[in-house]
């Protein structure tokens, strides 16, 4: 099995740079630098500027995840004056670097190169990048990137989540990792919580996936049986044999279920802004109807201000509710926090709630 020197190429933008130089279609042999193109035979207006790009979509075709490439477009001044670019934004959110050429004059014509990195993407992918100048014809071109990028290493499922197991139960999920080489190999698995899970390697060889002969390797988790109630969320790192992708990782979810029972077992913050308000609470109940105690809530973060309080909810302390009051302080795009609790119940002195949400700037 043989990657094609399509694999050599990339997708999603790191980085982006223009360079032009008034003897580029003399150097390249194109006079008109898109002869066949009609937008570059319109007639100038005078005094004015205009970005004409020959094309204003490239596409990388089938790639691979592993290696940046780039992909350029050209484009000539074709009015009866300067023009300047202004500025350029790409979709993804990077970061585009100073210009070393903004103006042009006319008749002058020039490349913009894009550089793609398509690491922790898969499948088809397109990506716009937005032109500006200070042209009245032109005031903004959207060029658009394209490819159908395929993963060197591949998992399913992403995330594992395992339906909820009853305390001193056990469950099993099967994770299932794909790889391009010819002598692809999971070496070994490991887990950030190994008193939680037990894994296990298995390399099964060459199969087929989605129309592609690769090989398979499948990775086995276990909740153990003596696994204390709580929400666990533990971390896989996979290595492999491939120096392309010597490290993967996953992770898996599981909830063991003990005599408390929080509800809702997550806290959601939403999409909120820094200096907003908040009030969000859960509770924690006795399922068997025994009376327990809260003795402790707390969070660690600096993303919010806040205060905790619990209490009992009834007079046979079967039902405790925990309230959480604050404003958002710093801004946290990916929130994702643990609030913990602890009890005087044997086996579930501490339990782990989950607070997420999106925490922005104004």
């Amino acid at each position: 099995m043989k990657t094609t020197r399509n694999a050599l190429l990339t997708l999603g933008i790191s980085t982006l740079s223009i360079f032009a130089s008034s003897g580029l279609a003399q150097a390249t042999g194109r006079d008109n630098l898109a002869p066949n193109n009609p937008a570059m035979m319109e007639p100038a207006l005078e005094g004015k500027g205009t970005v004409v790009f020959a094309s204003k979509t490239q596409d990388a075709g089938e790639i691979l995840d592993t290696s940046p490439a780039k992909l350029t477009y050209l484009f000539k001044n074709t009015g009866a004056g300067p023009v300047t670019i202004t500025q350029v934004k790409v979709s993804c959110g990077c970061t585009v670097p100073e210009l070393d050429k903004k103006t042009y004059m006319p008749g002058e014509s020039g490349t913009l190169t894009v550089t793609f990195d398509p690491a922790n993407k898969n499948g088809s992918i397109a990506r716009n990048i937005t032109v500006f100048t200070d042209s009245e014809q032109t005031p903004s071109e959207t060029l658009l990137v394209r490819a159908l990028v395929k993963p060197v290493v591949v998992i399913e499922p992403k995330v594992i989540p395992f339906e909820s197991v009853e305390k001193g139960g056990t469950a099993t999920k099967e994770i299932k990792i794909y790889g391009r080489t010819d002598d692809f190999e999971v070496t070994r698995a490991t887990i950030a919580d190994p008193e939680v899970f037990d894994i296990k390697v298995e390399n099964k060889g060459e199969t087929e996936y989605r129309g592609e002969m690769l090989r398979l390797s499948v990775i086995s988790v276990t909740v153990k049986p003596g696994a204390r109630p709580d929400n666990h969320r533990s971390d896989i790192t996979i290595r492999t044999n491939d120096s392309r992708k010597p490290i993967v990782t996953t992770t898996v979810i599981a909830r063991v279920l003990g005599d408390l029972n929080i509800n809702p077992v997550r806290v959601t913050m939403g999409r909120m802004v820094v200096g907003d308000e908040f009030e969000r609470e859960f509770h924690v109940t006795s399922k068997s109807g025994k009376s327990f105690n809260v003795e402790n809530v707390a969070l660690s973060t600096v993303a919010l201000e806040s205060k905790i309080t619990f209490e009992p909810a009834n007079e046979e302390k079967t039902d405790w509710i925990v309230k959480i009051t604050g404003s958002v302080a710093y801004p946290a795009p990916r929130f994702n926090t643990p609030i913990m609790v602890q009890t005087d119940v044997p086996d579930e002195k501490e339990m782990t709630v989950q607070m997420y949400g999106q925490l922005l700037n104004k």
